[in-house]
């Protein structure tokens, strides 16, 4: 297949990105962030917006932080590709509620940059600033997952890519990255 048709479909393809996100709420302790006071962070030993955990699922599986069925990188051609992230070191930006009690809540606000690449590196398409969840609650939760979907509306063609997905905590404007290797086959079983 000519190459500059697989980056069409591709691109096209990846058009179908659907990010979606679940959390659990939980009380943490806090540090100021130095580069911003009015931004609290859950304080950490190393203190940095990472991935804790970082893997496949099988879709709709995700009932929440820490429940979901794994799914190995081969996915059948049409099949969609999902990740999911448990982030630590993320910000809590305090939010004055509209409530005659006036009382904090907080928000954490995610956006995530995906690159589809040929194993060469080449990029085929991708993404970028998609909002993938901002959640406003009354604690600074720290167990928090996310859920990114890349649908392949159109099939990708069988073959071997990488994923690098950038998570933004916008917050703060700290971002990790995630790369992972795919490979489209029928061969899937």
């Amino acid at each position: 297949m000519n190459k500059y048709v697989v980056i069409g479909i591709i691109a096209f393809s990846a058009a179908s990105v659907i990010f979606s996100i679940a959390s659990d709420i939980s009380h943490a302790q806090t540090v100021r962030n130095d580069t911003n006071p009015n931004i609290a962070r859950i304080g950490s030993t190393n203190d940095t917006f990472t991935s804790a955990l970082d893997l496949f699922v099988v879709p709709e599986t995700v009932g929440g932080y820490g429940v979901y069925e794994e799914h190995p990188n081969a996915f059948s051609p049409g099949e969609d590709i999902v990740l999911y992230v448990e982030p630590v070191g993320f910000s809590h930006e305090p939010v004055r509620a509209a409530l005659p009690s006036n009382e904090t809540s907080y928000l954490m606000n995610f956006t995530a940059d995906v690159v589809i690449s040929d194993t060469e590196g080449n990029v085929l398409g991708g993404f970028q600033d998609l909002p993938i969840s901002q959640i406003v609650s009354h604690h600074q939760n720290k167990e928090i997952n996310l859920v990114i979907t890349l649908s392949q509306s159109a099939p990708f063609p069988e073959g071997s890519y990488m994923l690098l997905y950038t998570i933004h905590d916008e917050p703060s404007g700290n971002t990790f990255e995630i790369a992972r290797a795919v490979n489209i086959t029928s061969e899937n079983g």
